[in-house]
């Protein structure tokens, strides 16, 4: 690449312009106050390159700001969970028991599990019972009732 090449002046020929005094090319020598005034020269140059930090802003820039934002949109679009509302009463008794068991037993729960649950123990208290029992008709236990499971059981008990 662009590597640096060090100057010796000694080196140098004797005719070699970077050996001369730069003033002595004016033959006039040092000018009067040159080391005086050179301080304040020197500083005034660092002033003047000290505005601050500042952005040159293009049009490459406003696109790729325009595409980080648009990108970060899109991100939070997609991976923003939904709000997923409660299931109705309805849509739970079609599920069928088997299809419960199944879940349950996929997901490692066990009967024991369910047996040390509070809320199920609590579901079985004389007080629960007679509250899911009271709006029960007769008429409609009767329906559920299958005749001929009733009779199996007779005979069995009898046997």
């Amino acid at each position: 690449m662009n590597e640096k090449r060090y100057i010796r002046l000694d080196e140098l020929d004797a005719g070699h312009p970077l050996r001369k005094h730069p003033f002595e090319a004016t033959n006039l020598g040092v000018p009067d106050g040159y080391f005086d005034a050179l301080p304040h020269q020197i500083q005034e140059r660092v002033v003047t390159k000290q505005h601050g930090w500042s952005i040159n802003w293009s049009w490459q820039r406003s696109v790729a700001s325009l595409a980080g934002a648009g990108l970060v949109a899109a991100l939070v679009w997609v991976t923003w969970p939904a709000r997923q509302d409660s299931l109705g009463q309805e849509s739970l008794a079609d599920v069928s028991n088997t299809a419960i068991t199944n879940y349950l037993d996929e997901q490692g729960v066990s009967s024991m599990d369910l047996a040390d649950y509070t809320p199920i123990q609590q579901s079985f208290e004389p007080e629960a019972i007679e509250t899911q029992l009271q709006d029960v008709n007769p008429e409609v236990i009767q329906q559920e009732i299958d005749l001929d499971v009733v009779a199996e059981d007779m005979a069995n008990a009898n046997s």
